[in-house]
């Protein structure tokens, strides 16, 4: 069998959801790009910070470790911006890592304002500079960010 002939029965295949039959081009179509993941990368980081500021450390990790899954993902599904992507994440998201680990707040908080800056720089590389996330002035309201005790004893 050739390639061109496994990609045709490939493309011919359908797959059930439980809902609907699907072709792996409609798989493939209705993967999330940039526009659906980062309003998410967006919640998930008010939450960081203000469970950060919180003393929340666990609910912060948790919250950082979310935020790069979900621009690996975000590289992952859109090659043209995967080098950005990851360069940021090297670059700038990282420095988060140390100051959560040392529970320390204010070198968190210079560490994010610092990724903040850069993140709104890609959006202007990538000429879009009508994105520019900031930090709500509140916490979300959709969670409490306090503290709880640890359930491991």
């Amino acid at each position: 069998m050739t390639d061109e002939e496994l990609e045709a029965k490939v493309k011919a295949l359908s797959f059930w959801s439980g809902k609907n039959s699907m072709t792996i081009e409609d798989l493939a179509t209705i993967q999330p790009g940039l526009a659906r993941i980062m309003p998410e990368v967006g919640a998930r980081t008010w939450k960081l910070y203000y469970a950060a500021k919180e003393q929340n450390w666990p609910m912060a990790k948790f919250q950082y470790k979310e935020i790069k899954g979900l621009m690996e993902l975000g590289a992952f599904m859109r090659p043209k911006h995967e080098e950005a992507l990851n360069q940021y994440m090297a670059e700038n998201w990282k420095a988060l890592e140390g100051p959560i680990e040392a529970k320390d707040f204010e070198g968190f908080k210079k560490a994010f304002e610092e990724a903040i800056d850069m993140a709104n720089a890609y959006h202007e590389l990538k000429e879009k500079p009508y994105i520019r996330w900031k930090l709500p002035d509140v916490p979300p309201p959709d969670m409490d960010l306090s503290p709880r005790p640890s359930a491991k004893k």
